[in-house]
C-alpha cells in the first residue's frame, strides 16, 4: 500500500493532537507550562524533516508521526534550556518559559520533553533502541555545541565558530533524516550512514548557513541591541570584523572587557562594515556547497534535502524569527 503523504498543515495538526494526548498530568503546573509553550509551536521544521523523509521512504504514518514528534520535542527542550542560559525573555512571540514560569519550571519542562522524546522513539517496535540511541547522540552533541557557545569569552576565530555552529545546530537537523532512513532499512545502525551519501556534509553546510544568517540578523539593523555582542557569544560577523575590520585592535580590547557602554557604538561600526557583505557571500557559498551534494543522496531523500537547503536560503528574506525555529 502506498504511504499517506500529509501536507505541512496536516502534519502540524497531527503533531498538535499528539501533544494534547501526551501532555503532563492534567491539572499539574507542568501541564500549564506545556500548554503555554505549545500554543505557539513554531514551524516544527525538524518534525517536518522527519515526516517528509519517512513519507518519501514509505514509512507508516503511526511510526512516522511518533518519530517526528520525538525529534521536535528534543529540539524544543533544547530551546527552553537555551533560553535560561541565554537569559532570553521572548520565544516565538511570547515570554519564554523561564521568564513566564521561572527557571525551575523551565528546567523541569525541558527535562520532561527529553524524556517524552525518548519514550516516543522507543515505541517503535523494531527500531526503538537504535532510535533512542540516535536521539541521545544528537542531544549529547547539541549540548557540547551549546556549552562551547556560552563559555566562549574571546572572539572566536572562524574555525572555532564553524565548529560551534555545526555542533549546536547540525545534530538535531540530521537526526530526523537518519532516523527515518534507519526505520526504512537504509541504515544498519544509528551510527552507520554510508548508504546516505554525503548527508552529514550537506547538513553541516546547512547548519553553518543557518547560523550565519542568524548572526547577521543579530547585528543588523543596528537599531536593535545585539544579544551576541552583549553576551560575548560566537558570531560569524563579529569574528570577521575582529580579524579584518577597521579598528579591530581597539575592538578586541573592548570585547574582552566587561564594558557594555560602547556596545551600540561597536554594533553600528560592525553593521556598516564590509564584513556584512562577506558574511552573506560566505553563507551563499555554504548553501551552494550543500546544493551540490543533493545528488549524492538516495533518490527518495533528494526532495527532502532540496527543501532543507531552500528553507535555510529563505531565511535571507525573513526578519527576526528564523524559518527553522
Amino acid at each position: 500500500m502506498s504511504p499517506v503523504i500529509l501536507g505541512e498543515a496536516q502534519v502540524l495538526r497531527s503533531l498538535d493532537a499528539l501533544y494534547q494526548r501526551e501532555m503532563p498530568h492534567a491539572g499539574s503546573n507542568l501541564e500549564q507550562a506545556a500548554s503555554y509553550h505549545f500554543k505557539h509551536p513554531g514551524k516544527s521544521f525538524r518534525a517536518q524533516l522527519a515526516f517528509s523523509s519517512g513519507a518519501a521512504l514509505g514509512l507508516g504514518e503511526h511510526d512516522n508521526l511518533h518519530w517526528a514528534a520525538a525529534c521536535e520535542l528534543l529540539h524544543n527542550a533544547s530551546l527552553i534550556h537555551d533560553d535560561i542560559s541565554d537569559a532570553s525573555i521572548l520565544r516565538r512571540g511570547q515570554e519564554s518559559i523561564h521568564e513566564h514560569f521561572g527557571s525551575d519550571m523551565a528546567l523541569c519542562l525541558g527535562d520532561w520533553m527529553v524524556a517524552k522524546a525518548f519514550e516516543l522513539a522507543a515505541r517503535n517496535s523494531h527500531y526503538g533502541g537504535p532510535l533512542v540511541a540516535l536521539l541521545a547522540q544528537a542531544m549529547q552533541e547539541t549540548c557540547s555545541g551549546q556549552i562551547s557557545d556560552i563559555s566562549q569569552r574571546h572572539v572566536a576565530v572562524i574555525e572555532d565558530w564553524q565548529r560551534i555552529a555545526k555542533g549546536k545546530t547540525a545534530p538535531l537537523l540530521i537526526a530526523p533524516i537518519k532516523g527515518a532512513a534507519l526505520i526504512a532499512g537504509l541504515s544498519k545502525s544509528f551510527g552507520h550512514i554510508e548508504p546516505l551519501g554525503d548527508l552529514e556534509r550537506l547538513v553541516g553546510f546547512c547548519a553553518l548557513a543557518y547560523q550565519g544568517r542568524n548572526d547577521i540578523d543579530d547585528i543588523i539593523p543596528s537599531s536593535h541591541r545585539s544579544s551576541d555582542l552583549a553576551g560575548r557569544k560566537p558570531n560569524l560577523v563579529i569574528s570577521l570584523f575582529a580579524q579584518q575590520g577597521l579598528g579591530r585592535d581597539e575592538f578586541n580590547i573592548w570585547y574582552q572587557s566587561e564594558d557594555k557602554s560602547l556596545l551600540a557604538h561597536w554594533q553600528r561600526r560592525i553593521a556598516s562594515n564590509e564584513v556584512i557583505s562577506q558574511a552573506n557571500q560566505t553563507v551563499d557559498y555554504w548553501l551552494l556547497e550543500a546544493d551540490q551534494l543533493v545528488n549524492t543522496l538516495p533518490a527518495q531523500l533528494r526532495p527532502v534535502a532540496i527543501r532543507l537547503v531552500a528553507s535555510v536560503n529563505q531565511k535571507k528574506v525573513s526578519k527576526r524569527q528564523g524559518q527553522m525555529a
